[in-house]
């Protein structure tokens, strides 16, 4: 199952594509993707916003991508427009419905976006399926391995990714009563490590605190190290003991496993 976003940290606002998809889990959005795709039967694939892959095609090369390079064909499908307009027609609208586009062979295609931090950060990307009505439907199927599905089931799966994207479309905030300040420990640590130090009041282990802040274990314990040095404490207990109570009176973040 995808991965919740953690949202103790309110640093990400401008995350990459390639970070957000190891926050939530490349192997779960991996597994996701080829579900929706044997389901569904409607090819997907996970861009970026340059309209870089950003996981393993669940099908073969698409009939968009074949007529591209193998015919002297101007393709009018969402994989010819260009990926800026598609950015930009979602960022200003804001909206999950799908951008659809028919080309003159009768291929839809259509792109969905996914938002995460009230940013635009990557597209999931139909590159060809017929309707069932479309004029030579079965003969495009026979010649090129195209899917023919029913508006309904078009509407069916769209549906579903819509509501996938909407619970992937996290907005992080500051910490509570913070005022949109990080809190501070003490005025002799950096920045890093009075947000190191503050999680450590708040309860969580040097693990926990290296998954929230996206850093390595080690480099957590050798914060830690300075942390305590500066403050002249023993260990992190003794730093819970005498200097959690120097923190503001906010609500401490509840621990998260």
């Amino acid at each position: 199952m995808l991965r919740s976003v953690d949202s103790g940290s309110h640093q990400l606002k401008g995350v990459s594509a390639d970070r957000w998809v190891s926050m939530v889990g490349k192997g779960a959005l991996q597994d996701f993707q080829d579900c929706f795709v044997r389901d569904y039967r409607i090819p997907l694939l996970l861009v970026d916003t340059q309209g870089k892959p950003l996981l393993v095609p669940s099908l073969k090369l698409g009939f968009c991508n074949f007529a591209q390079s193998g015919m002297a064909h101007d393709c009018s499908g969402i994989a010819a427009q260009d990926v800026a307009e598609v950015v930009s027609y979602f960022e200003s609208r804001r909206v999950f419905d799908p951008l659809l586009r028919t080309c003159n062979f009768g291929i839809t295609s259509f792109a969905m976006p996914v938002f995460f931090n009230a940013r635009l950060v990557a597209l999931w990307r139909c590159d060809g399926l017929v309707f069932d009505d479309a004029p030579h439907a079965e003969r495009l199927q026979a010649k090129f391995d195209l899917p023919v599905i029913t508006h309904e089931e078009l509407g069916n799966a769209t549906s579903w990714l819509e509501r996938t994207c909407r619970l992937l479309d996290v907005h992080l905030e500051p910490s509570a009563g913070s005022g949109g300040t990080a809190r501070t420990l003490s005025p002799v640590l950096t920045p890093r490590e009075n947000e190191i130090a503050v999680l450590v009041c708040d309860g969580l282990s040097n693990s926990q605190i290296a998954g929230r802040l996206f850093l390595s274990e080690k480099t957590v314990k050798t914060h830690m190290s300075s942390i305590l040095a500066k403050l002249n404490v023993k260990n992190r207990v003794q730093l819970i003991c005498e200097c959690a109570d120097t923190l503001d009176e906010n609500p401490r973040q509840s621990m998260r496993g």
